[in-house]
């Protein structure tokens, strides 16, 4: 039976299913759920089945604006807004404790806590970028992470790791689908919290996080391959920026 023009296919929001574009128009209404993206009117919907809102109208505004640049076929991929909000939504809730894990894993391996014993050039690299932000977070957040420059495992202090799962423990679940996004991409949580809070851009935490990849392109050459994939996790980082920027208006 053919869908009518007017009305979203079954799979129109799931990622990995392209829908052509069916609306005029997207905008965002206020409603119980928080501010809803429309589509025509209609409230548009995530994966699992939940209606698109966001905490607040500045970010529903950022959302509704993707889909409103949308060309003829959905690339989820270039909205990577809409796609942290179906992760706030669809996967946040009920999953803290998984959540807490994979944070505590991050803590143990974090990047910056493993800076490199040589050469002595990208020790001082790693050390001008990375010692600032590890005094930020003990500063301000009261989290004081070890840097091993051992082969063995040096545990964090259980002090640190539990202060930090209280912080994402207290996050909501827009700011912790952003937090559980940018941890893996930058291969920090450091640096994930820092973007969080504001104190470094997208761009900065792109550039701290791979100070190691930009010496060895320096060495030995830039691979093409390499630098595609470096370019768009700094666009991610990037949205991620904007996607906690958001949430703070």
């Amino acid at each position: 039976m053919s869908i009518p023009e007017d009305k979203p296919a079954k799979n129109a929001d799931k990622i990995g299913f392209r829908p052509k574009r069916f609306w005029k128009e997207a905008a965002f209404a206020q409603t119980p759920d928080g501010f809803a993206v429309t589509l025509d009117g209609r409230p548009a919907k995530t994966p699992a089945g939940k209606t698109l809102a966001l905490p607040n109208f500045a970010l529903a505004a950022k959302v509704a604006a993707e889909w409103n640049a949308v060309a003829d076929v959905v690339e989820f991929n270039d909205m990577p807004l809409t796609r942290l909000a179906y992760a706030a939504l669809d996967r946040m809730e009920g999953t803290l404790p998984e959540a807490l894990a994979e944070i505590g894993r991050y803590a143990e391996t974090d990047l910056l806590c493993y800076p490199s014993d040589y050469p002595a050039e990208l020790n001082a690299r790693e050390s001008a970028g990375w010692d600032p932000i590890l005094n930020w977070a003990e500063k301000e957040l009261g989290l004081r992470f070890e840097q091993n420059l051992s082969i063995v495992h040096k545990p964090q202090p259980e002090a640190t790791v539990a202060g930090l799962k209280a912080l994402v423990a207290s996050a909501t679940i827009y700011e912790r689908a952003g937090l559980m996004a940018a941890t893996p991409l930058l291969g920090s949580v450091i640096l994930a919290l820092a973007l969080f809070k504001g104190r470094v851009t997208g761009e900065e935490a792109h550039r701290l996080s791979r100070i190691g990849e930009a010496f060895q392109a320096e060495t030995w050459g830039a691979d093409a391959e390499a630098t595609a994939r470096a370019d768009i996790h700094r666009a991610q980082a990037v949205s991620l920026e904007g996607w906690f920027k958001g949430l703070k208006v």
